[in-house]
């Protein structure tokens, strides 16, 4: 294996007792693929040393009210008559749906594509794994930025790899892509519903909301400033 090459351009400051950094600090390969130290100490992740992270969005931290919203129902318990846990559970014959909004962290690559997927489970029967069709609603604006009409996202297919084959199980459904030059602290606006009118969702059971999540790529800690990356 050819060893990973790291290139330091560094100042003594023999006055100031420490070691100052001149130029940027590269630990990787030399060209795309690297961690930078930039003069000022910020670390950026450039090319294949980029990392991704996830906005989780909770079901307990969605609007559900003034529309169809889904149903507060057990979905667990021990077996003994406890309390149990609950679920938002989204009707097999009726579009049910929930609101919500979403900040695009200070660590975002600014102009990354972001992909959303829709965490859910199932209280009785198996679903095929093409047969519940998910949808998203939304429209983003950068700050100062207007918020345009919306665009919607709808995908029935589970993440590669998995395949239901019970009930109960914790599934994940890729919703797309969300793209546009996007910066840190821009707000999405969306709405997040179970598209059971639509042809392709055949599955005749109930559906519970386990969570919405963000993918983006994240290439620092955080901005340089308050408002600017």
């Amino acid at each position: 294996m050819k060893p990973i090459a790291i290139f330091l351009t560094i100042l003594l400051s023999v006055g100031a007792g420490r070691l100052s950094m001149a130029q940027n600090v590269i630990i990787g390969t030399e060209g795309t693929n690297n961690t930078t130290f930039e003069p000022d100490g910020t670390m950026v992740f450039n090319g294949d040393a980029t990392v991704w992270d996830d906005i989780m969005v909770f079901p307990d931290g969605t609007g559900k009210g003034g529309s169809n919203p889904p149903t507060w129902t057990k979905f667990l318990d021990n077996g003994f008559g406890s309390q149990g846990v609950f679920l938002w559970m989204f009707s097999a014959t009726a579009e049910n749906e929930v609101y919500f909004t979403v900040q695009i962290p200070h660590s975002y690559k600014v102009g990354t594509a972001i992909y959303p997927h829709v965490h859910w489970t199932t209280t009785t029967a198996t679903p095929s794994g093409t047969n519940v069709v998910w949808g998203l609603e939304y429209s983003w604006a950068v700050i100062s930025g207007s918020y345009p009409n919306t665009s919607t996202l709808t995908a029935n297919t589970l993440i590669p790899g998995q395949t239901p084959s019970d009930t109960h199980q914790h599934l994940i459904t890729p919703l797309g892509t969300v793209t546009g030059s996007m910066g840190i602290s821009t707000v999405l606006c969306c709405r997040l519903y179970r598209a059971a009118t639509n042809a392709g969702d055949t599955f005749n059971g109930t559906v519970g909301l386990l969570g919405v999540d963000f993918h983006f790529q994240k290439d620092t800690e955080g901005s340089r400033s308050e408002y600017q990356k």
